[in-house]
């Protein structure tokens, strides 16, 4: 776990009221018992930054009595079977005032397969679920349904990881997608390098939620001192209102664009004019409906590419993104070693 957060926090005794939509992160160490919130993370549950922050077994003291049931189904389920933190329910703070949060996670897994801690970003949604609610009640819980990558609803996602592969793991290839205010999405992917990831993901959810662009988050990753490095990388954010595809990469992947049965690799970025906010380059590309975008991590050989690129006349009759994963995947088959990932985004409007 990271050294506690202290620069940034105001001075013990002022915690500072959050205003909604505010963003804050959370860590913590399930080997050691540690925890470790952001500044703003204080703020929005009204707490004096100079305490302690709440370990998990603590946390559920914050929650509104009649939401912690569902806080602990979400952590259960985050910690017991891997599965995304996704889920609301009410804060009561030291005030006495009640919030509503929007909380949001994945469990850092060890190279056993068990989770070793656990990140989450937490967001005040207070003033946007002012609706008519009988007192004393709480909507009920959505039914239960299978984990899956959430984006815009023109952008179907999939993703294709080999044997032995996870989604997080100590050492390992990674990707993610993270839905964002406005209906934009973040699609990100690379080779994470180093003990504790839950710090560089919190910090690359964090920036694309407070509207950093791919190519100076990118670069903002470069200079955190952490012990963890996403190599080799690919950061995306997706507009849905125009189909815009903004990215840019620190390493020598580049996302592969099928469009009327042909794929070709995306032109890389120019580097940025001296001066600019960024040491990497960014691109722009207007999107179709029918486009099909392969992000992928550098593990993926040229000639597995070459391979990838010639699906196109057969990537073009598919109806689903889950549908063009299996051919990639059938493709790839038992040649591919390695943790290798494969994110398939597909325009369907």
């Amino acid at each position: 776990m990271p050294p506690p957060v202290s620069a940034d926090r105001p001075p013990a005794g002022h915690p500072e009221s959050a205003p909604s939509g505010q963003v804050g992160r959370a860590e913590w160490g399930l080997l050691t018992d540690e925890a470790d919130w952001s500044v703003e993370l204080y703020r929005i549950l009204g707490l004096d930054p100079s305490v302690p922050a709440l370990t998990l077994d603590e946390l559920p003291a914050l929650v509104h009595e009649e939401d912690r049931p569902r806080l602990t189904a979400l952590v259960t389920g985050c910690l017991v079977d891997a599965r995304p933190i996704d889920g609301e329910f009410r804060v009561r703070r030291p005030d006495d005032s009640v919030r509503t949060v929007h909380m949001r996670g994945e469990p850092v897994l060890g190279t056993d397969g068990d989770a070793v801690s656990m990140w989450a970003l937490i967001r005040d949604v207070s003033e946007l679920r002012l609706y008519a609610r009988p007192s004393g009640t709480v909507p009920k819980p959505p039914p239960a349904r299978r984990p899956r990558l959430q984006g815009p609803p023109t952008l179907d996602l999939a993703v294709h990881h080999t044997a032995g592969a996870s989604p997080v793991r100590a050492t390992s290839d990674w990707c993610g997608v993270l839905e964002l205010p406005g209906g934009t999405a973040l699609l990100s992917i690379g080779d994470l390098t180093g003990p504790d990831p839950a710090t560089l993901l919190g910090a690359v959810h964090g920036l694309a939620l407070a509207g950093i662009p791919p190519a100076q988050l990118l670069s903002i990753l470069d200079q955190l001192e952490t012990t963890t490095s996403l190599r080799g990388a690919v950061c995306c954010r997706y507009e849905p209102q125009n189909r815009t595809f903004i990215w840019a990469r620190s390493g020598r992947p580049v996302p592969l664009l099928f469009r009327a049965g042909a794929g070709r690799r995306l032109t890389a970025p120019d580097d940025p004019s001296p001066g600019a906010d960024s040491s990497y380059g960014q691109a722009e590309l207007a999107l179709r409906p029918g486009d099909l975008l392969v992000l992928h991590t550098e593990r993926l050989s040229e000639p597995d590419v070459a391979r990838l690129l010639g699906l196109g006349p057969r990537l073009s009759t598919a109806r689903t993104a889950r549908e063009c994963v299996r051919l990639l995947a059938g493709e790839l088959g038992a040649e591919q070693h390695g943790d290798t990932c494969v994110l398939v985004a597909r325009v369907s409007g």
